[in-house]
């Protein structure tokens, strides 16, 4: 499918793909879904038609530095690759959350979106944030606030649910726990290699305890469980060009989260927690999902948040879903599965 660009404010521009309106009805849902780290947006590619079929409009932007998507300015990429004043970063998160909710709204209006239903149960938007993508769905939501009353206003009218499909606890700016391993962080591996051998280790499966327990050590940090071939192994090599980025153009979303990290956990709490942005958007559930055989990070994310929300929490609960037997990449694996499980949640 095509990529088209769309304006997400001065000077920006993001690309994405789109099923386009379903044709059998006027009132229909749209997803819009944001990839996370090393993978583009045609990581969802094999789920588009399964929502064509089932009558839901499916739309997938690269974020910024992945193709076709305005490139970070020097300023920029020097900021999150170095770090800096607090405030710069700050207003850094806010701009790059400005910029998918401009998008946005240029979507509801450039193709008249429809509006959450009556009953909540058609219509709108649901906000899929995949991994590192939830970060950028955190920065949406919390930026809303200072954008124009009349795009919060078409915003709050249209998102319906937020799902997060497996973030790590990095990704909600919450510490990762001592047992954390990961390819990235593996100064034995070769800098240059660790990018690759992670996105090959994180398509795995893995055999954990049982996650009724709550017990870090439980989970099979380091290797994956040899009874289900890893998702990369049924990617060709050229798709994996076409949808993966390993090298230097993906190194700032890994810096993004060692160096922001003050900002990435204010982000995910004023999204989740904050009075007025629940105010704002009275009608956005807000789900984490994860598995039992996905990464570790995802079960420990899932913790990290639960824990933090005993804290934190506000006055609407977080829902916390687990997927029995699926990977980081269920909606690559099985995307009908995985669809209806989006939409179960939203």
């Amino acid at each position: 499918m095509a990529s088209e660009t769309l304006a997400a404010g001065p000077g920006v521009e993001l690309s994405y793909i789109d099923t386009g309106a379903p044709s059998t009805s006027s009132l229909y849902t749209t997803v819009i879904a944001l990839h996370g780290m090393c993978f583009n947006n045609q990581i969802f590619e094999r789920i588009l038609p399964v929502a064509c079929k089932k009558g839901v409009r499916f739309v997938a932007p690269n974020r910024r530095t992945f193709p076709g998507s305005t490139a970070l300015s020097p300023e920029e990429l020097n900021l999150i690759m170095s770090g800096g004043p607090e405030e710069k970063k700050d207003a850094e998160i806010q701009a790059l959350g400005h910029q998918i909710a401009l998008f946005i709204d240029n979507f509801i209006q450039k193709y008249n979106i429809p509006p959450i239903s009556e009953d909540g149960r058609s219509g709108g938007i649901v906000f899929l944030a995949w991994s590192l993508g939830c970060t950028f769905a955190f920065a949406t939501i919390a930026s809303s606030l200072t954008l124009p009353a009349e795009v919060r206003d078409r915003l709050a009218s249209r998102i319906r649910s937020l799902i997060l499909y497996d973030p790590a606890p990095s990704i909600l700016g919450l510490p990762n726990p001592e047992q954390n391993w990961a390819p990235l962080i593996d100064t034995t591996i070769p800098q240059e290699l660790r990018l690759i051998a992670f996105g090959q280790w994180v398509t795995g499966y893995f055999e954990h305890g049982d996650l009724s327990k709550r017990d870090l050590s439980s989970l099979s940090w380091v290797i994956p469980s040899n009874n289900r071939v890893p998702t990369i192994y049924n990617i060709s090599k050229d798709k994996l060009n076409e949808m993966g980025s390993f090298g230097l153009d993906a190194v700032p979303d890994l810096m993004l989260l060692i160096n922001f990290v003050d900002q990435l956990k204010n982000a995910y709490r004023k999204t989740c927690y904050d009075a007025e942005i629940i105010k704002t958007f009275p009608a956005m559930k807000v789900t984490l999902l994860t598995s039992d055989t996905t990464p570790a990070f995802g079960p420990a994310g899932m913790w990290a948040m639960q824990d933090d929300e005993k804290e934190n929490g506000g006055t609407r609960p977080v829902n916390y879903k687990i997927v029995s037997g699926i990977n980081h990449f269920w909606h690559w694996e099985d995307p009908e599965s995985a669809f209806d499980g989006f939409m179960a949640l939203s």
